[in-house]
């Protein structure tokens, strides 16, 4: 297995991990289209929500006078969208009306775009 060899580990140790980290064991379930399709599924996902925004809840520990592991604080934080993230969303999802390159003018109205014959070496020739 070439990932044991890059993680500088036995293949014996990776398989191993496979079976007690379901992070791991995940990596590797990738049955073709099954696999494909829930990771773009979870990619759409993660691109809508840092286009609209969302809440984050981090927490603080710290190791208290008891040697035990307790919360110091809890803050919320919100993620601001991103207008990157909005842009790539719409120009996927709606198409040409957010590919740029449709003009909204007098001359280009319902998005249809005239496009003249190509014309060949020999054509209008005599």
């Amino acid at each position: 297995m070439q990932t044991a060899e890059l993680l500088g580990i036995h293949r014996t140790t990776l398989r191993n991990w496979k079976l007690t980290h379901d992070e791991i064991r995940r990596l590797y379930q990738s049955d073709g289209q099954d696999g494909d399709e829930e990771r773009k599924k979870q990619v759409e996902e993660a691109l809508l929500k840092r286009a609209i925004g969302y809440t984050q809840t981090e927490i603080t520990r710290q190791v208290g006078k008891d040697g035990k592991l307790g919360v110091v604080k809890t803050v919320e934080k919100q993620v601001m969208p991103s207008t990157t993230a909005q842009i790539f969303w719409l120009k996927n999802r709606c198409g040409y009306e957010w590919d740029g390159g449709v003009v909204d003018d007098e001359e280009n109205e319902g998005g249809v775009v005239v496009i003249p014959e190509a014309r060949t070496e020999n054509e209008g020739e005599f």
